[in-house]
């Protein structure tokens, strides 16, 4: 009989082991939503209409769709009368970060409206944009006096299969939350721009998350919610692309001066490297310079047929080449290691404005 009663305390305590640790899970989920649900924000972008009062529409703004099946074309989204997509607020006093296809038709003339999770709600400027990174920055201008909002952190660029949360409004439901994993990192998406960088996931996103922030499970931003591949289909496919979160620092940085950026570049143009290029060839590794463009930072410094395999001392992966590039300074000093003639060298260049 002790022997049994032994096996059934066994049973018991591995039975409550496993329900704690399922319990403990699920609070740590449920907490971190909760945690960060006051920090995510609707954003309702409305044109200036001269004349008349436009009707609101009652639907979402379109998620960006890349897909050459079905791009999705329904007329310029700037003379379309409202947009609705999601955002993030990054400092207590109220700056709020979206895409720039968000907003894109208030930029001559509109309004814009921040929800939050509480049903708060207040007007905001647009302070700044950048539709080559489709990026926007937003500011709250009505809070009353010295007030404080809560404000999310950013996170360290995510690993591959790590578990990440989206949080927006698809489909007019408002700050829906969503799992998944990280299923790519640094991929470059036809017909976006070429330096842009993004985080492959399989967390549900549909129109109205554009803007939103993906999340790491301790609930720092690593990406933001941009676009998605649905191939035929209209909505989620398990292919969602955020706007990698390193990335998008630098250019919220650059869009807090209220100027139009000017990106700084070398002025080359350049392919992967090939087999018959070099020796020691591994794919991915380096660029080939294919031409120099005139009166560029690189004329009388860099020659065509130059491989380019560092910067700053880090090795180059040619598809990261030109992120690398636009994440930097125009003024910035950069150290290339560059072969020629069957030599490696090490040049030394200032970046330049275009």
């Amino acid at each position: 009989m002790f022997k049994y009663k032994k096996i059934y305390l066994f049973i018991l305590l591995l039975v409550i082991g496993t329900y704690t640790n399922v319990l403990a899970d699920h609070t740590y989920k449920t907490s971190v939503v909760k945690k960060i649900l006051p920090m995510v924000v609707e954003v309702h972008s409305e044109k200036k209409v001269v004349g008349f009062k436009a009707p609101r529409e009652n639907g979402g703004f379109q998620f960006r769709d890349k897909s050459p099946q079905n791009p999705q074309r329904r007329g310029d989204p700037r003379e379309q009368p409202s947009h609705v997509g999601s955002g993030f607020v990054i400092s207590e006093d109220g700056y709020v970060i979206t895409n720039a296809h968000v907003i894109n038709n208030m930029i001559d003339g509109g309004t814009a409206k921040i929800v939050f999770y509480d049903d708060s709600s207040y007007n905001a400027d647009l302070i700044n944009y950048d539709e080559a990174s489709d990026i926007a920055i937003l500011k709250i201008n009505n809070a009353p006096h010295e007030w404080k909002f809560p404000f999310l952190e950013w996170g360290n660029k995510p690993e591959m299969g790590e578990d990440v949360i989206a949080i927006g409004s698809p489909m007019n439901q408002s700050f829906s939350v969503s799992f998944g994993v990280v299923s790519s990192l640094d991929r470059f998406i036809p017909n976006a721009s070429p330096h842009v960088p993004f985080i492959q996931s399989d967390a549900a996103v549909n129109p109205g998350n554009s803007g939103g922030p993906l999340f790491n499970i301790h609930g720092k931003v690593v990406g933001i919610n941009t676009l998605i591949i649905s191939g035929e289909a209209r909505g989620h496919i398990g292919l969602s692309f955020s706007i990698d979160g390193t990335y998008a620092q630098t250019v919220i940085e650059k869009l807090k001066t209220g100027e139009k950026i000017n990106w700084p570049y070398l002025g080359i143009l350049y392919r992967p490297v090939q087999e018959e290029d070099v020796e020691t060839f591994k794919y991915g590794n380096g660029v080939f310079i294919q031409e120099i463009v005139p009166d560029s930072p690189s004329a009388g410094i860099l020659l065509v047929g130059d491989i380019i395999l560092s910067i700053d001392g880090k090795p180059l992966k040619w598809k990261m080449f030109a992120s690398i590039v636009k994440m930097k300074n125009i003024g910035d000093v950069v150290q290339l290691k560059v072969i020629r003639d069957n030599m490696i060298i090490p040049i030394k260049m200032i970046l330049g404005g275009k």
